[in-house]
């Protein structure tokens, strides 16, 4: 594939899910908005939600993320949040699957 490939594939994901994600309603994301300079993970929330159970609703629709502090508790603490979403993409990841997060993340809110 060629890591040049990659990488452009990774910031295509990555952008396409900042974008769909930051116009929901209810939802924060963390860290750069710039897929240029980030890496292949967007880090979020959705208000009202524990973080642990917006991964178990995405789980039962086949959605992998991961939740929690991620290994960084003490920024946690300084955000005053209990821990985030975390979304990650690589070569075996689609848009389709990215357009699917989006829109499950979305119907979260219609959840509570």
């Amino acid at each position: 594939l060629g890591i040049e490939r990659v990488a452009a594939h990774e910031r295509d994901l990555t952008r396409l899910c900042l974008d769909r994600l930051v116009v929901l309603d209810g939802v924060t994301i963390y860290g750069p908005r710039n897929p240029e300079i980030k890496g292949a993970v967007v880090a979020f929330n959705v208000a009202g939600l524990h973080p642990h159970d917006a991964a178990a609703l995405l789980d039962e629709d086949g959605i992998a993320v991961r939740a929690g502090h991620h290994c960084a508790m003490p920024l946690m603490r300084w955000l005053g949040i209990v821990g985030t979403l975390r979304a990650s993409f690589s070569v075996y990841n689609t848009p389709d699957e990215v357009e699917f997060l989006a829109d499950r993340v979305a119907a979260l809110g219609s959840a509570l």
